[in-house]
């Protein structure tokens, strides 16, 4: 398809900016096609695991001697080893499909010509701040306060790889430095840096709400035209992923080494799920209003129709007389008014937001699924699967 965006209107590419970004861009981590960002992950991956693994070998705790050795501290993978990757890599997918969404408002004419100015505002200001160097600068310290707090409220209660608890009190290993000065503020930056985009998204679809929208209510997308902005939303799975991959981990050591039920984090895992969801739902709430004036108006618009074209018809073909010489088969009249019932009902099912039972469901699953394995360390996988045909039958 043929590029209509204007060119004084910026592409709105949400994760390429800010320090850090233009810090890794300086330096030649971003240079290159697609694969340069696997790299990237696979090296960010590599600075927040191996270190801790030399460290605590070293110190004769990566293998043994005390209760939880590195290797058997299920957190450092989930976090360092597989959440850290997928937080970056995801900054390439959801990248440039909110770009495309951007652009998409003007390819679809949504956004009318009289708007173009303000919308093109609407975007500088969401560069300006995702570029903002005092936001990162907070998310850092947040990242840094809430990686001592988890250090302290999360650690296991016996002798560790990164703490050595005696009666004297507890101390850091050499790798207990180094998870507390790079590897677990790295995981919780990156974290409170996605939140932060998520932020951004949810202030640049607020303010595009505020535009004349051009919406039409026969829409087939059954969302008036905005079905591309839930359609986007799904993508965002792949950092509940990541997030609830990080914590598994954690609460995988809580459950095997501090002997915490399982049961214990039903609600918690449940509350985090609904949050998640409304958290990401939250966007497109913002169109809710539009939506619902679109289909109240498009219902009264295509009532008139329907009612102007039945009374045709049946004037034409039901009163006797009316309809002349002309055949019955063959008409297109029948098909048009089938087709105006089959608008009418795409009205009528349009949903309250621009989003399906689908991309809920896929976000759902999302946030849930790095969770399930945890079931496996209290239940045998025989029992388990016991449980799941017994719910599927």
């Amino acid at each position: 398809m043929e590029n209509t965006v204007p060119s004084f209107i910026h592409p709105f590419l949400l994760m390429e900016g800010g320090p850090l970004y233009n810090f890794q861009k300086k330096i030649g981590l971003l240079t290159g096609p697609p694969p340069a960002m696997k790299k990237r992950a696979l090296a960010a991956a590599f600075l927040a695991f191996f270190p801790l693994l030399l460290l605590s070998g070293l110190q004769g705790q990566a293998f043994g001697h005390v209760v939880v050795p590195f290797v058997r501290d299920f957190s450092t993978y989930s976090r360092f080893l597989l959440a850290i990757p997928l937080l970056i890599l995801a900054e390439h997918i959801l990248g440039q499909r909110i770009a495309l969404v951007a652009n998409h408002f003007i390819e679809d004419r949504i956004i009318l010509e009289k708007d173009y100015a303000k919308y093109a505002g609407i975007i500088d200001r969401g560069l300006r701040a995702r570029d903002s160097v005092l936001a990162e600068l907070i998310l850092a310290i947040f990242a840094y306060v809430f990686a001592i707090i988890g250090l302290r409220s999360t650690a296991i209660h016996t002798s560790t790889w990164y703490l050595t608890r005696t009666d004297a009190g507890a101390s850091l290993t050499w790798a207990g430095w180094w998870l507390l000065a790079c590897s677990a503020p790295f995981f919780q930056f990156l974290v409170y840096r996605w939140l932060w985009r998520l932020f951004l998204w949810f202030q640049f679809l607020s303010r595009v709400r505020r535009l004349d929208l051009q919406l039409y209510p026969t829409h087939p997308d059954e969302a008036a035209g905005l079905g591309f902005v839930g359609e986007t939303q799904r993508f965002f799975g792949i950092i509940l992923f990541s997030f609830s991959l990080g914590s598994a981990g954690v609460l995988a050591n809580d459950v095997v080494y501090n002997k915490v039920p399982l049961q214990h984090f039903t609600t918690p895992i449940a509350a985090y799920v609904i949050i998640a969801l409304v958290v990401l739902i939250a966007p497109l709430a913002l169109f809710a209003s539009v939506l619902a004036h679109t289909k109240r108006i498009g219902l009264l618009q295509y009532a008139t129709l329907a009612t102007a074209y039945t009374s045709a018809f049946h004037k034409k073909w039901i009163d006797p007389g009316n309809s002349g010489d002309e055949p019955l088969l063959g008409t297109g009249d029948i098909q048009s008014l089938a087709d105006l019932g089959n608008s009418f009902k795409i009205i009528e099912d349009m949903r309250p937001l621009p989003i399906d039972l689908r991309t809920l469901l896929h976000l759902a699953v999302a946030a849930v699924l790095p969770l399930t394995p945890l079931l496996l360390a209290v239940m045998p996988l025989k029992q388990l699967l016991g449980l799941l045909v017994k719910v599927l039958m």
